[in-house]
């Protein structure tokens, strides 16, 4: 128990002096003066109107969430839940977010904590494989992209649709591969085998919808429609703080923000996403200033409209935040008393 409190702070105290450093580094790069101007020039106008994009996004995030599961529970509960977990990855280190709302989700018959957090795996590997697929489209139509880049995106392109199609695979023929997995998890003697086939069978169950023409159909649709509106959202911005960009640049830029997003840092992804949003404007040949304009805008306008929502969340379902991050911190409490090996 200790140990897991330890390594608990070490992670937050490490993600903590990379968010620090980040900024810290764009503010010795970057002239503020410029920014504020850059700022004090925007079309909010625009700005607002990516507001409604972000909310639709979302919105579509919970249709796909409530199609994994298997749509027994009510739309409404699907989106308040969502948000409120949401708003505490914000607030919260360690991303509790996900945590909670399966925990959540978990108590909205006839939902079990177990299927939701299934969903949570399935979530993550979805937006992976879109992310890492999409990628490599939109760096071919940037000019500005040096050659490795190039080739870097189109590897992971393909890794993406090979991974998308063993995905696939797996989740229609379950039974094998956890037979399978099971034979090689007991040749290697520290680790907790049948702890691990729980997670596998988690995993493959979550993606059960995949196993049905139709349903895959609507799921794998729904993983593609919910990032459009993100994608303008993020293009509408950056035309906003006076940036020249394209929807594949759009695209390319909110690529690369899901990715930097994945490295340790403070609550809120606060300097690893606008370390990694000015990098990948720079490679798309834009300037610093609008950059870093873009960065701090979209940064805190998505966080007020998920604090909002998540507020809105806390208040439709009843529920208060310190009983959730209470309930949230006791579950993870005693899945850290179990042992992993």
């Amino acid at each position: 128990m200790q140990t897991s409190e330890n390594k608990q702070r070490l992670q937050i105290a490490l993600g903590i002096l990379i968010s620090i450093g980040c900024l810290a580094a764009i503010f010795l790069i970057i002239d503020i003066d410029t920014v504020i101007s850059s700022l004090k020039s925007a079309d909010y106008g625009l700005i607002a109107v990516s507001g409604i994009l972000i909310i639709a996004y979302l919105g579509l995030r919970a249709v796909r969430w409530r199609l994994l599961l298997n749509n027994s529970v009510p739309y409404s509960s699907v989106f308040h839940i969502q948000n409120i977990g949401y708003m505490l990855t914000q607030l919260l280190p360690l991303r509790l977010g996900d945590v909670a709302r399966a925990i959540m989700i978990g108590n909205v018959p006839p939902v079990t904590v177990a299927q939701g957090l299934s969903t949570m795996v399935v979530e993550r590997v979805l937006d992976l494989l879109f992310i890492v697929t999409l990628l490599p489209l939109t760096v071919s139509q940037l000019d500005s992209m040096p050659p490795q880049i190039r080739t870097a995106g189109q590897a992971t392109g393909i890794a993406a649709l090979g991974a998308t199609i063993v995905l696939i695979a797996a989740a229609n023929f379950r039974p094998k591969v956890i037979t399978f997995t099971h034979s090689i998890l007991n040749h290697i003697p520290f680790l907790n085998t049948e702890r691990w086939i729980r997670v596998a069978d988690d995993l493959l169950r979550g993606l059960d919808t995949l196993t049905h023409l139709r349903s895959g159909l609507l799921l794998i649709f729904w993983s593609i429609a919910l990032w459009v509106p993100m994608i303008l959202a993020y293009t509408t911005i950056m035309r906003a703080v006076g940036l020249d960009v394209n929807i594949a640049t759009g695209a390319f830029v909110m690529c690369a923000a899901a990715l930097s997003i994945a490295a340790p840092s403070s609550p809120a992804q606060v300097g690893v996403f606008h370390a990694g949003v000015i990098a990948a404007l720079a490679l798309a040949g834009q300037p610093a200033a609008e950059s870093a304009s873009f960065a701090f805008v979209y940064h805190a306008y998505n966080f007020l409209i998920v604090l909002i929502l998540g507020l809105i969340g806390i208040a439709r379902t009843g529920d208060t935040i310190g009983s959730v991050v209470a309930r949230t911190r006791a579950f993870m409490n005693r899945s850290a008393q179990q042992p992993v090996s």
